[in-house]
């Protein structure tokens, strides 16, 4: 059961911590050359191109250079990696008596270093900060029960608002919080606020898998995506009951990428949805999308084997139990969303690279014709819906960010107008 808490993540992807090994460790010698003014060994492991443009008199006594220039070291801070249009970068801070500065390395697809320099430490990026307009709105401490079951929920709505629309936000594979927390962003968050903002009340709850972890199912059970997700989010659309500020006959689920996947589920299984809301849905059997995501960021480290890939793809399917990928197997989503009468909204990131414009494209093939289907695409955007550029990569979500209020809009025109 612990394994599912790390489910399948095609909201942050599996970690790929052979991949990720593989470079550092090859940035961790270089280092170390460049230290040690091992000229040649440097200079054997730059690419073509980098070798047209340093030459290897250059590196000769780079290092004892750099320390007459701004003094000895004292003291140096740990290897971090972050990506910048796509290319990984791995890099250290190195804090020499008069300035710290940050030795930067990045590879090809074959290992070859082309990039190797020492620049100025950035200046600390400030968070975006998100404020809550405590005077036009207002937040409510819920709870979401399911039997044994206690979530802490949130709801969000507008000050003295009255027959609201409800929108649940259903989130993606994982032990989420009810804010969608990943590093310094708050997904669920922004979209509850900007949602708010626009007239609409939301309301959002803390996981399941989040609260209990390793008993999310009674004792001898093995959890599928009807305990991870579907059961809860069905004691929520009855919780809405019970909202005095909530028109009952405009509910809607807004799901967000394993939690899109489930969303027509959830609308046959409750059938007084108003309308569904799919962000970044995936629509393809999971363990094929999960071996995609694996192969992306592997070509983005370069230097990783098919041996490694192959491993570390089944690594991934066995984070979850049996019954979790029959439940998967035997669940069409295509078809069931095709079987309902309700409003449908699709919303998809051009960047997105865990849930792609594939699934997107197949999404809109199985529901051609259909007219209670919209759908619609962002090029900024990645699988968060947070504007970037070139291709996304995992470390993307370090950086602060919020929710496109494209998106937000688009999401709030369409409630209102249903």
């Amino acid at each position: 059961m612990k394994k599912v808490l790390v489910l399948i993540g095609f909201f942050l992807c599996c970690s790929l911590c052979v991949m990720a090994q593989t470079n550092r460790e090859r940035a961790v010698k270089l280092l170390e050359w460049v230290k040690q003014n091992q000229t040649d060994s440097v200079y054997a492991h730059l690419d073509f191109n980098t070798r047209k443009m340093i030459q290897k008199s250059q590196l000769e006594g780079m290092w004892q250079q750099l320390v007459q220039q701004v003094g000895e070291v004292d003291s140096e801070g740990e290897w971090m990696q972050d990506a910048v249009q796509g290319i990984i970068l791995y890099y250290k801070d190195i804090n020499f008596k008069r300035m710290p500065l940050r030795f930067v390395v990045s590879f090809d697809a074959d290992g070859q270093v082309n990039k190797l320099r020492f620049v100025p430490v950035p200046a600390a990026v400030k968070p975006v900060e998100a404020v809550f307009d405590s005077v036009r709105l207002e937040e409510r401490a819920m709870e979401v029960v399911t039997g044994e079951y206690h979530l802490p929920a949130t709801l969000t709505f507008p000050r003295d608002g009255n027959n609201l629309p409800l929108v649940i936000l259903v989130q993606g594979s994982g032990p989420h919080d009810r804010d969608g927390s990943i590093g310094p962003n708050k997904v669920y968050r922004d979209l509850a606020w900007g949602l708010a903002e626009k007239g609409i009340a939301v309301l959002r709850f803390d996981k399941r898998t989040y609260i209990y972890k390793d008993k999310s199912v009674p004792k001898g059970m093995e959890i599928t995506p009807k305990e991870e997700v579907i059961d809860d989010v069905l004691s929520a659309i009855r919780l809405a009951g019970n909202i005095k500020e909530v028109d009952t006959k405009r509910v809607f689920v807004a799901g967000h990428s394993l939690g899109g996947l489930l969303a027509p589920q959830i609308a046959k299984e409750a059938d007084c949805l108003k309308g569904v809301i799919m962000l970044a849905a995936s629509c393809r059997p999971l363990d094929k999308v999960m071996e995609e995501q694996i192969r992306y960021i592997a070509s983005l480290e370069g230097g990783v084997t098919e041996e490694q890939i192959r491993q570390q793809i089944e690594q991934s399917k066995k984070m979850a139990p049996q019954a979790y990928w029959k439940w998967l197997q035997s669940y069409e989503p295509v078809m069931t969303a095709y079987g309902l009468t309700l409003p449908m909204l699709f919303l998809q990131g051009e960047r997105d690279y865990q849930v792609t414009m594939q699934d997107f494209a197949m999404w809109k093939l199985g529901l051609f014709g259909k007219p209670n289907a919209t759908f619609k695409s962002y090029p900024p955007l990645n699988h968060c819906f947070m504007e970037g550029e070139g291709k996304s990569t995992p470390m993307e979500y370090n950086h602060p960010a919020r929710v496109s209020q494209s998106v937000i809009e688009d999401v709030a025109d369409w409630i209102l107008k249903n």
